[in-house]
């Protein structure tokens, strides 16, 4: 069992970042942690993440997304955990791949904070009053399902902060201790009296240049994502069966599918902060608007050669079935089956409700 609990710990590590391109929602790990309710087991059980991400996974019909987990300092030692679950916290913290707070900061505040920054969705237990942007509450307790909550309007653009990288004075900070990798994105600094400061050493941080915009994207194919990119200000993304540089999507296709998504079918563009489709292609290709996450979808037809600007909850119909859309905003109908690529397919079924030895 030991063994097995391992193997699911790591499958919810590989799903864990802070940065926002990657991630589907953003959560205070301890709550999650602390839901008793979801299996009656021990007070903190790490493994309760996994039931989380699996959760996010088919709420957004995506088995790769990623989940933005936020804890203060004093969850490594606190003795509800396991030793074995505090060593992995401390991990976590140390690569870089959770954000750590310092002592007596608030989880909830820096969760909603990041959300408000980022345009993430929340992932919570309950609705949270006065939060502006979308958020994911759950359901159930045994099935675990997310839902999202009502919404008092659209998500805020992203905080002009976003459009500058930063570096942390503390050499050894895993979250702006050096330059992010070409094509990924940085966490939000914290910004508790707006000047930028790095949420988990409390100190100013630098201006590192600046940092493109860009937005998360994904393909849908019978309501399951099938690919994952980033539009950025820098250049266009063209999307097809087969582009020669681009989003490549035919391995997915049927025949009558091939046939009917051209090799460059749309391109998309970052400008002033909204994404701009244009269709390219020789079969044409659809807007389907929504201005709200769960209102049915107007179907807009596209002027070849002419760009439209996106909408928050729009996507764009290449094919029936196969769309591209926000990474964080799915169609109200997207497959809810079984979690893809479940991260709690290894784990111990009483892994959570044992008392540690």
């Amino acid at each position: 069992m030991r063994f097995e609990t391992s193997r699911a710990l790591d499958a919810i590590e590989r799903r864990l970042s802070v940065d926002p391109l990657v991630a589907g929602g953003v959560i205070d790990l301890v709550e999650a942690a602390r839901s008793v309710d979801l299996d009656g087991g021990r007070p903190a059980a790490l493994l309760r993440l996994g039931l989380f991400v699996d959760a996010l996974s088919r709420q957004l019909g995506d088995g790769g997304v990623g989940l933005y987990a936020v804890a203060e300092r004093g969850a490594m030692s606190d003795t509800d955990f396991t030793s074995n679950e505090r060593m992995v916290l401390r991990r976590w913290s140390d690569d870089g791949l959770i954000e750590m707070l310092p002592p007596g900061a608030r989880p909830g505040a820096r969760v909603r904070e990041v959300a408000a920054l980022t345009g993430l969705p929340v992932v919570s237990r309950a609705p949270l009053q006065g939060h502006p942007g979308p958020v994911y509450i759950t359901t159930g307790t045994t099935s675990m399902e997310l839902a999202l909550a009502p919404t008092t309007g659209s998500t805020p653009r992203p905080h002009p902060v976003l459009g500058r990288y930063w570096r942390c004075p503390s050499g050894d900070c895993p979250m702006f201790g050096r330059p992010p990798a070409p094509g990924t994105g940085q966490a939000p600094p914290a910004l508790p009296s707006g000047a930028p400061i790095c949420p988990r050493h409390g100190e100013r941080l630098i201006d590192a240049g600046v940092r493109p915009p860009a937005v998360p994207m994904v393909v849908r194919i019978d309501g399951t994502v099938r690919t994952r990119f980033a539009v950025t200000a820098a250049r266009p993304v063209i999307v097809g069966r087969a582009p020669e540089e681009g989003v490549t999507i035919g391995k997915w296709l049927d025949d009558e599918g091939a046939r009917r998504v051209s090799r460059n079918h749309v391109r998309l563009e970052l400008r002033d902060g909204m994404v701009l489709v244009t269709d390219v292609s020789t079969n044409g290709a659809a807007v389907l608007a929504r201005t709200a996450p769960m209102m049915a979808p107007r179907e807009i037809e596209l002027s070849r050669h002419e760009p439209k600007a996106m909408g928050e909850w729009d996507e764009v119909e290449l094919y029936p079935e196969v769309t591209v859309g926000r990474a964080d905003r799915p169609p109200a109908d997207v497959a809810k089956g079984g979690a893809p690529n479940s991260v709690m397919a290894d784990a111990p079924t009483m892994a959570i409700r044992l008392p540690p030895k």
